[in-house]
């Protein structure tokens, strides 16, 4: 009677481990497939972060251009090394200009009043990419690019009707 005891405790003691053993196995398990989870959510979420940046630049110049799209009020200046994007506003007497640049990592915009200092920096921080690009051709064509830290590109392309 006693060695059944002590086989029933065995036998007890052995099912006792495997469950734990088992359950313990499917603990790790299951954190290393949370684990996963979370970072391909992180990785999405950074993608979708970049892009978002990318695009939106774009778009909020291609806005702020067609805001400003009258006869001579949009122009590519450089100044200090820095293309700038100059759009100009009037306010009855008073002349206004908007410089859109990229400088140091952030496309920038300035609103001051026409002729007004500049230093490369100044003004509000509204978008952090990787590269910005722009460039008028001959015939009156703007070309703007956009690079996010991915190395995702986008290109914006815009003629004026006010041309």
């Amino acid at each position: 009677m006693v060695a059944q005891e002590n086989q029933d405790k065995k036998t007890w003691m052995v099912s006792l481990v495997s469950t734990v053993f088992i359950l313990g196995i499917f603990a790790v398990a299951c954190l290393f497939l949370v684990n996963i989870g979370v970072q391909v959510y992180r990785n999405v979420v950074v993608a979708n972060q970049n892009n978002f940046e990318l695009r939106t630049s774009l778009s909020y110049v291609a806005t702020k251009v067609r805001q400003a799209d009258q006869a001579d009020c949009v122009q590519i200046k450089q100044m200090d090394g820095v293309d700038i994007l100059v759009l100009t506003e009037e306010d009855g007497s008073e002349q206004y200009e908007t410089y859109i640049y990229y400088y140091d990592g952030w496309l920038y915009e300035h609103f001051m009043e026409k002729g007004d200092w500049f230093e490369p920096g100044y003004g509000m921080e509204t978008f952090e990419i990787d590269a910005f690009s722009m460039e008028e051709t001959e015939d009156g064509v703007f070309h703007f690019t956009a690079r996010n830290r991915s190395g995702d590109i986008e290109e914006l392309t815009m003629v004026l009707h006010s041309r």
